[in-house]
């Protein structure tokens, strides 16, 4: 039975806000002959050739046949009597070179659906792939524009624009807006691709996914089949690939668009691969900056059942405009013989547009090339309030040279958990930034550090609520990175203090800025505010 998604009408009325304008006539001897001029552009990639009309809201031709010229434009009177209804911009045929393939291809259906009130002499309509969800969804008569709309954004990240034309070129005069349209198109080409269809299948593809969004508002295969076969229940997830895919694909992507301007991506929670489906189960809070615990269930796609005794590594990776970085991770543990695997990830920063986004590889195996990778990408809010998430310090053998000249290897200090002022105990986290921020290794005695520092022989974590260290307490090497300082004292319950951490590895004193310790630059600073 199909579900309606329903959202409020305040939501319905800010969809709608783009749209606000009343139609004009373009000509006007009397009110039956004018009309209302609509141009736009029928784009896969560009089609040529295809057939446009314009209908109704039930579906009934009230202009048209057109044609699209050689790039995808089209321009068609419409009679302006029905610039105050809903109407449908739909296309048929033509073809395109696609993206993903590079093939010349027969277009399919796509369209459009345009609210009332909506157009103006001249006002452009471009017709996309997404367009084209939006518009199956409302004609399916389950939901309305507003609604569609809503939904769609939940599941690919972002709401489509029928006045901005797409243009895969990063020449000047080309919007970020044109350019993101653009590669949201291609997109699509490669996730039809990635799903093993051809591409003149693609239209099909786009059918099932409307029909898979107003099933349950949800875009997780739980209808829709494209040649008989239903839609994998990792599709948001595989979109998602796609973008980032197409993104780095600088021959048929030529938009130069860099990952701090592609938008929010959805976050899909499932993934598959040959042998597992990987379910990424979110903590207690949403990933953030600072540590992030999660889970991972593991179930085997032959029979359903956990896959349980596997090796599970985790891979984070933040994508900027100008550079690549990781992030630290604690070792993964199965929950007894489940298939559910407990993960934390130290993320460094958050992303979003603007900054970029979090790729999470999760690897499967034994290693050795057998492994399978699960990539998932999650939203990563910065750190909010008071409270420090991590800090660093570092010394003068974790000074070192590379191609744009010295840099350092520090040692991150996250906090690792609740501070309680009953019992406290300041828990930390400790790793070792190497490798130009590409991999981080976790600290204890014995752990293996890059040059010159080495094999850690000898290691020192201390804590006070007063820089002086007049008092202070010395931490136990937990094993892995994890460190525990206890018996603090002056912490009071919901007041934020300020904890002083000094760290000493191999006989160096690590400090803020490399320097020999001398004042406040022996020690790293946390605020923290307690609990019970």
């Amino acid at each position: 039975m199909k579900k309606t998604a329903w959202v409020s009408f305040t939501a319905v009325l800010l969809a709608l806000s783009m749209f606000t304008t009343s139609c004009s006539s373009s000509s006007s001897s009397s009110p039956t002959s004018a009309t209302t001029a609509i141009s736009g552009s029928i784009v896969a990639a560009p089609v040529s050739g295809a057939a446009v009309v314009v209908a109704n809201a039930g579906g009934s031709v009230i202009a048209g046949t057109v044609n699209t010229a050689s790039d995808g434009t089209y321009s068609v009177n419409v009679p302006t009597s029905y610039c105050n209804a809903d109407l449908r911009i739909e296309a048929t045929g033509g073809t395109y070179t696609d993206e993903a393939t590079g093939t010349t291809t027969t277009a399919g259906s796509l369209a459009a659906y345009v609210p009332a009130g909506s157009m103006t002499t001249w006002s452009s309509v471009n017709i996309t792939a997404a367009s084209t969800i939006i518009h199956d969804m409302v004609t399916a008569g389950t939901m309305t524009f507003g609604e569609a709309q809503t939904i769609f954004n939940t599941a690919f990240g972002f709401t489509p624009d029928i006045t901005v034309a797409s243009k895969n070129t990063s020449a000047a005069g080309a919007s970020v807006a044109e350019r993101l349209a653009a590669l949201h198109d291609a997109a699509f080409s490669q996730l039809t691709y990635d799903l093993g269809l051809t591409p003149d299948k693609q239209s099909d593809l786009l059918a099932a996914i409307a029909q898979d969004l107003a099933d349950d508002g949800l875009l997780n295969g739980s209808t829709g089949t494209v040649n008989g076969t239903r839609l994998p229940v990792d599709i948001q997830n595989k979109f998602e690939n796609a973008l980032v895919s197409m993104l780095s694909n600088t021959v048929s992507n030529m938009t130069g668009l860099t990952p701090d301007l592609i938008g929010a991506l959805p976050f899909g929670k499932v993934a598959l691969t040959n042998t597992y489906r990987v379910q990424y189960l979110p903590g207690a809070m949403a990933a953030t900056q600072g540590k992030t615990t999660f889970k991972i269930q593991i179930t085997n796609i032959s029979d359903g059942s956990a896959a349980t005794g596997l090796m599970v590594s985790l891979m984070p990776m933040m994508s900027m405009a100008s550079m690549s970085h990781s992030s630290p991770v604690d070792m993964v543990t199965e929950e007894g013989s489940t298939g559910v695997y407990d993960c934390a990830v130290y993320y460094l920063m958050g992303d979003g547009p603007g900054i970029g986004y979090w790729t999470l590889q999760v690897m499967i195996g034994g290693g050795m090339g057998m492994d399978e990778t699960a990539t998932f990408y999650p939203a990563v809010s910065m750190a909010m309030g008071p409270d420090t998430p991590y800090t660093k310090l570092y010394g003068p053998d974790d000074i070192v040279s590379s191609m744009s000249g010295t840099q350092t290897n520090d040692y991150f200090l996250f906090m690792d958990g609740a501070v309680s002022a009953a019992t406290p105990t300041i828990p930390l986290f400790i790793a070792h930034s190497e490798n130009m921020f590409m991999n981080f290794e976790p600290v204890s005695i014995g752990a293996v550090l890059s040059n010159p520092t080495g094999t850690v022989t000898s290691m020192t974590v201390q804590a006070s609520t007063n820089s002086t260290f007049a008092t202070s307490v010395t931490g136990a090497d937990m094993g892995n990175g994890h460190w525990s300082l206890s018996g603090l004292t002056g912490l009071v319950s919901g007041q934020t203090a300020t904890i002083y951490v000094k760290l000493n590895v191999n006989g160096q004193n690590k400090t803020t800025d490399g320097k020999a310790a001398s004042g406040s630059n022996a020690y790293a600073t946390f605020l923290v505010t307690p609990g019970m």
